[in-house]
């Protein structure tokens, strides 16, 4: 998998090379500034959500970390009609997770994961992993029950500590998720038309390209969910 920005220069270039199979026609229904966002923050988690950890109606699920993918994952296993739970250090995303389907939504740095499942439930079937810390990741695999099953998106390359006899006993799954198939965008394109996806609670802040860098700075510090560049300061004519 190459991808633009991370393999490829010229993510915010003004045209680029791409394959041909990765074109998809965006509808008319979508306006551009909001489905900009939908490669990674809405695919990423479709993907995960749907097509590694196979979420399915009735499952209890958490996810730790509700930032632009985050977020999404908890919005998209909502609508598989799953029973999510939700935990970031940040109330005001906590509160966004709640409006996009949430049933709770915890602050890790007041709440121990273990008392607040005691309280609210029990153990999950579901983790997501969406900050990509060794603690948080261990964190994520102790909330999981019988058969349980652990989605990895975020990313380290720092060991973790997990004991192999409970994956075996337990039945457990450790699964990692990285990006989607450029054949989910259609389904993701048409829940969006629907209006099943939720994009308008996602954007911050739209930005020219000359402050393309404070952009960026207030999403490495976690303050918004996600930007968007408008290099003509307005308008849809071209976006990044």
């Amino acid at each position: 998998m190459l991808m633009p920005g991370n393999h490829i220069d010229g993510a915010f270039a003004q045209f680029i090379k791409v394959p041909e199979k990765d074109i998809i026609l965006m509808p008319d229904e979508i306006p551009l500034e909001e489905g900009c966002i939908i490669a990674d923050a809405i695919s990423t988690p479709y993907h995960a959500v749907v097509n590694r950890a196979k979420v399915k109606l009735g499952e209890r699920i958490i996810v730790f970390g509700c930032g632009g993918v985050g977020i999404n994952v908890v919005q998209i296993a909502a609508l598989q009609g799953a029973e999510v739970i939700a935990c970031d250090i940040d109330n005001n995303k906590l509160e966004i997770a709640l409006e996009l389907g949430a049933k709770y939504a915890f602050n890790l740095e007041k709440n121990p994961v273990r008392d607040f499942l005691k309280q609210n439930g029990g153990l999950v079937d579901v983790a997501f992993e969406v900050i990509g810390k060794p603690e948080t990741i261990e964190a994520a695999y102790k909330s999981l029950g019988l058969t349980g099953r652990l989605c990895i998106i975020g990313y380290t390359n720092q060991n973790i500590a997990i004991n192999p006899a409970k994956i075996m006993f337990y039945e457990q799954e450790i699964i990692g998720s990285i990006g989607c198939r450029p054949l989910d965008y259609y389904e993701v394109l048409k829940l969006v038309k629907e209006g099943k996806i939720k994009l308008d609670k996602l954007i911050a802040n739209k930005y020219e390209l000359e402050d393309i860098n404070k952009a960026l700075d207030e999403l490495r510090a976690s303050k918004v969910l996600r930007n968007i560049i408008l290099p003509n300061g307005k308008g849809q004519d071209t976006l990044y």
